[in-house]
């Protein structure tokens, strides 16, 4: 009589699974998180990792529509907000800087990715992209003065108003900053667990 094969459970299959294979992402933030020296140079290290990721460099090439659009708008409009001539300037600006951002970072990744021994932490810093980074950041503090002073002051019709400024344009300027504040919000807030969730399961190994 033949026996029965013995049933396999899920934890039997959990416990004889390979451990995860270091060229992921998982197992590469695992094995920064057992080399790392502390928690600070852990998130340092984890996020030249993230960085390097396959994932973020999707993520960047999506996101260049985005600052394409702001040059696209910006130019369509340019003489269609006499209430804040310096928000279609603003756009335009924004766009063609944010565009030159994203494909510096979309070289850093790549780099990144030929040269998989190198730490984050060991990289040179370029001060150029540190400039850019400062002016882009004062750009946009401009850019919330100029549309967030006008939130309650323009007007859509008629055209030939002295405070007229076209919806679209006024629109779209509003939430693309609005969205920006909402995007750092969200990916704090995820980055925040997933280096807890990533800490907890390093420890426990």
């Amino acid at each position: 009589m033949n026996e029965s094969p013995a049933s396999i459970s899920s934890r039997d299959v959990e416990r004889n699974a390979s451990p995860p294979t270091y060229d992921s992402l998982y197992g590469k933030l695992k094995a920064a998180s057992e080399g790392s020296k502390g928690k600070v140079d852990f998130a340092k290290t984890s996020i030249g990792i993230i960085c390097g990721s396959l994932l973020f460099l999707i993520c960047i090439v999506i996101s260049l529509a985005f600052p394409l659009a702001k040059i696209a708008i910006g130019s369509l409009y340019f003489y269609d907000c006499p209430a804040q001539r310096l928000i279609p300037i603003y756009l335009i600006v924004a766009g063609v800087f944010g565009t030159l951002k994203g494909i510096e970072l979309i070289g850093q990744n790549v780099e990144s990715r030929k040269d998989q021994s190198n730490r984050a932490d060991e990289n040179p810093t370029n001060p150029a992209d540190g400039i850019l980074n400062l002016f882009l950041l004062a750009w946009f503090i401009c850019g919330n003065v100029w549309v967030y002073g006008l939130k309650d002051e323009w007007v859509s019709s008629p055209s030939t108003a002295g405070n007229y400024c076209n919806p679209t344009l006024f629109y779209f300027s509003f939430w693309s900053i609005t969205l920006i504040y909402i995007s750092f919000g969200i990916v704090c807030l995820f980055s925040c667990i997933g280096l807890i969730v990533i800490n907890c399961v390093a420890n426990k190994n």
